[in-house]
């Protein structure tokens, strides 16, 4: 929080020149290295140069209270078709898939009533289910479509509405060189008003969740390359998704990129207690939120699993203030763990990232409130296909311009959508 100032400095930490991946690039025999294509194919990220914030929100604390409080009814106004999507163990998640703004308010509000089911929860603006048709399309998929699909893994027990989220839709529907690209995110159990039905509550070795959706795009769609970008918590499911030495994996995802990831869960729960804004402000406001969720849920979750959902837990969770406890309480015991620090060394992205061998470019800021700014550069420039973006100013889902949008959901378009263009 001591960090002051406008102008960021910018990093890359990559393996250099011959150690970098070689890519193959389309109609040519040539290949090109992953940090030459984000060294010199995208200007957006240029090091020699200082990076403008606004300057109004002149440090990480800001920057990320910015992110948590913005008015989503004014600014990224993007439109959803929701699909329940169900695991092989019984749960749910739900995909919202970004659709045409509606011709008129009316025919979406008479849509969104006609397809709510009776047990859901109310939508968030701007989202309602599929129709039966709409469905019956998406679920058919085609042999013949090639163009990409971008999957997006929100922030913990968030979701489609999350501003940095809808800007990022936003950036890729209106460039004429990716509004054909088809755009889902997929809400973890639990999360953007999606049902629990089992016991089971979202976790960062939740990969199977990820990769069972991937899998099902994979079967409607084999012919459409399908790329991936974490925020936050998502970050720490796609990284963890990408290095778990599971060879389907390279098959499913072409490229990747990640936001805000905390790599180490460990230092993290420590560096959010460390200051004042953590601690009273972060920590206290995400814990309502989390408890908020199994609250909601807790007849399906209380029956699945009575021992850890009990009515003596759910009093007990109303004292805490701290993510630690939420995970000590719920999130590690359903993941097998004793303690929240346990679950968080073997969660931890930065054991995976010398596994991961997915093109992946990582954004972290050493100003970030939220999670830890211990950045792993060391393991990033042994490994071919990763190279982490460092800044020093941008907070947690922050890098907020003057203009009210958030720069690095430039970086994950210019980068995505290059290596589309390029890349066989």
């Amino acid at each position: 929080m001591f960090k002051w100032g406008f102008r960021s400095n910018l990093k890359i930490h990559g393996a250099d020149e011959p150690k970098s991946a070689q890519l193959q690039l389309k109609d040519s025999k040539d290949t090109i290295s992953l940090s030459k294509l984000i060294r010199e194919k995208l200007p957006v990220i240029d090091t020699s140069k200082k990076l403008w914030l606004n300057p109004f929100l002149f440090n990480g604390t800001l920057q990320t209270l910015y992110y948590t409080s913005h008015d989503s009814s004014k600014k990224f106004l993007v439109y959803y078709g929701r699909e329940i999507f169900q695991y092989n163990d019984g749960g749910i998640c739900s995909l919202d898939w970004v659709i045409p703004k509606p011709e008129s308010k009316e025919e979406f509000d008479k849509l969104y009533k006609e397809t709510l089911p009776e047990d859901s929860p109310r939508l968030h603006p701007r989202s309602r289910f599929f129709t039966k048709e709409e469905l019956s399309i998406k679920k058919q998929g085609s042999t013949e479509e090639t163009s990409p699909i971008l999957v997006i893994l929100h922030g913990l027990g968030g979701g489609s509405h999350e501003p940095l989220i809808r800007n990022l839709v936003e950036k890729f529907k209106e460039d004429s060189k990716s509004k054909d690209w088809d755009i889902l995110v997929i809400n973890s159990r639990g999360c953007c008003r999606t049902k629990i039905t089992t016991g089971k509550l979202f976790t960062s070795f939740a990969t199977d969740d990820i990769k069972e959706v991937l899998v099902e795009l994979k079967k409607r769609y084999p012919n459409r390359p399908i790329y991936t970008a974490g925020l936050s918590f998502g970050s720490i499911l796609n990284a963890n998704l990408l290095g778990s030495q599971d060879p389907e994996v390279k098959k499913l995802i072409k490229a990747s990129a990640l936001v805000g990831c905390a790599w180490d869960l460990h230092d993290s729960a420590y560096h959010i207690d460390a200051s004042w804004t953590g601690s009273y402000l972060f920590n206290p406001s995400l814990v309502k939120f989390l408890n908020k969720i199994v609250k909601n849920n807790f007849k399906e979750l209380n029956s699945a699993d009575p021992k850890i959902f009990s009515k003596e837990s759910l009093q007990e969770s109303k004292s805490h203030t701290k993510t630690w406890q939420f995970d000590s309480l719920y999130t590690c015991r359903t993941a097998g763990y004793d303690n929240a620090f346990d679950y968080y060394r073997d969660a931890s992205p930065v054991r995976r990232l010398r596994y991961i061998d997915v093109p992946t470019l990582a954004i972290n800021s050493t100003d970030d409130p939220a999670v830890s700014c211990r950045i792993p550069w060391m393991e990033a420039e042994n490994n071919s296909y990763v190279n982490i973006l460092e800044t020093d100013l941008g907070g947690h889902l922050g890098y907020v311009q003057y203009s009210g949008e958030f720069w690095c959901t430039q970086v994950i378009h210019d980068y995505l959508t290059e290596f589309e263009k390029l890349i066989q």
